[in-house]
């Protein structure tokens, strides 16, 4: 697991990026499409700011209510796993559907 800080740096470096690419749009678009890429980069932000905010958790058990300090070490490691990988997979989610609707706006998404 990196660390909470390496997790943050990449979350902004990602979003930073996302911002990048639709400033890009935004200068090779139709004044009609202005709003969308606004939006999208207020979306992103939104993005940002909110998973910056769920890194921050606790296991909410303590030792003494396990058998050994074995089954405390790994409840508390299944637990954290869980939890980041959860947040990664909702980042990840929203991170597509972002990219999805750049890539509309570029005119550089698949037709089926």
């Amino acid at each position: 697991m990196k660390s909470k800080r390496d997790l943050k740096k990449q979350i902004r470096y990602i979003c930073g990026d996302i911002v990048g690419e639709c400033m890009l749009i935004g200068e090779i678009s139709t004044p009609e499409k202005q709003d969308e890429v606004a939006q999208l980069i207020v979306d992103t932000a939104v993005l940002q700011e909110s998973t910056i905010s769920k890194i921050s958790f606790s296991f909410d058990k303590c030792r003494a209510d396990f058998a050994d300090a074995k089954a405390y070490r790994q409840a508390r490691s299944q637990y954290y796993r869980a939890a980041f990988s959860k947040l990664h997979d909702e980042f990840n989610t929203v991170v597509r559907e972002l990219v999805h609707r750049m890539n509309e706006l570029a005119g550089l998404a698949k037709q089926d």
